[in-house]
């Protein structure tokens, strides 16, 4: 099976954002591979539920969006699991995020030593091997908007500056949580809004290297899209899909947090793709800023 897929879907990203704060979570993707089966009514059946159990009750008691787990004492009937709650939702919303994942991911994935899934809210996964601090970037999903955007060079620049922005504070984690987001106005009446997160698990250097395959992995030229893997998540829209308010107080901003990077030539790529704007970034004291380029002023907000 290949560990690469993409979907397109037109009015997903425009229905999430609201049916994940007030309803349901909402389902993306499920990965369970069939190589490897377990016996029903087997020890390792017995372990996977309490080791699902275990992680739904973590969800509700934690508000660091994260836990994992392991039952049974050797293989092959011990089990790892862990989810990862997006960095703005609430503890409800987390808790009832891995409930459902519970539920869902045996109903999804029947008899299976190893699935993941993912909601817009969450990400549920257990293996029947070694999973705590290990990167990784397979399987990777993709999904997006069909509708494309209106002068794709320069909104792939603006794209490609402030991911790499919140990949490197998303990378270090001050807050507990390895999660930024970021908001640019790069017209005068359109807004990107973007997000990156890791499982806290991972090193700095980790969660960078996942989250920078992640963004190579972006669409080009769409009005919204998002790569996520077991690991790290990115995406970008043109409404504010998270929480800011969550965000701001989530991860408060060092006054000595440095500016932007300047807008400079990138390694090519799916969203590098070699632009060499002249430009210039300067850091203002309450997080927010402007960089000069070809459609004006690009004013960006950081959480």
């Amino acid at each position: 099976m290949s560990s690469c897929f993409t979907i397109s879907l037109s009015l997903l990203f425009f229905f999430v954002n609201f049916a994940g704060t007030e309803s349901a979570p909402t389902f993306l993707r499920h990965y369970c591979p069939n190589t490897t089966l377990f016996t029903p009514n087997s020890a390792y059946q017995f372990n996977l539920n309490t080791l699902l159990s275990s992680l739904s009750s973590a969800a509700a008691d934690t508000a660091d969006g994260f836990a994992n787990a392991t039952v049974g004492q050797n293989p092959p009937d011990q089990v790892y699991g862990l989810f990862l709650c997006r960095g703005d939702v609430n503890t409800a919303m987390c808790s009832d995020c891995v409930a459902t994942g519970k539920q869902d991911i045996l109903q999804r994935c029947p008899n299976r030593r190893m699935s993941v899934i993912w909601y817009d809210e969450c990400m549920l996964r257990y293996s029947d091997g070694f999973i705590y601090s290990v990167m990784e970037p397979v399987p990777s999903f993709t999904m997006y908007h069909t509708e494309n955007i209106s002068d794709p060079t320069w909104f792939m620049q603006v794209l490609r500056e402030t991911m790499d922005n919140i990949t490197a504070r998303a990378s270090v984690g001050k807050s507990g949580k390895k999660v930024a987001v970021a908001e640019a106005n790069f017209t005068s009446f359109q807004n990107l809004y973007t997000l990156a997160q890791c499982t806290p698990d991972l090193t700095e250097s980790e969660c960078s290297t996942c989250l920078q395959a992640a963004i190579e992995g972006l669409p080009q030229g769409k009005q919204g899209g998002m790569l996520f893997t077991p690991s790290c998540i990115t995406r970008f829209e043109l409404y504010q899909f998270y929480n800011a308010s969550a965000m701001a107080a989530l991860v408060p901003l060092p006054s000595n947090l440095p500016s932007p990077p300047a807008l400079v030539t990138r390694r090519k790529g799916p969203i590098g793709t070699g632009f060499s704007p002249k430009s210039s970034a300067k850091e203002h004291p309450c997080g927010e800023g402007a960089v000069s380029g070809p459609q004006g002023l690009l004013r960006w907000k950081l959480y």
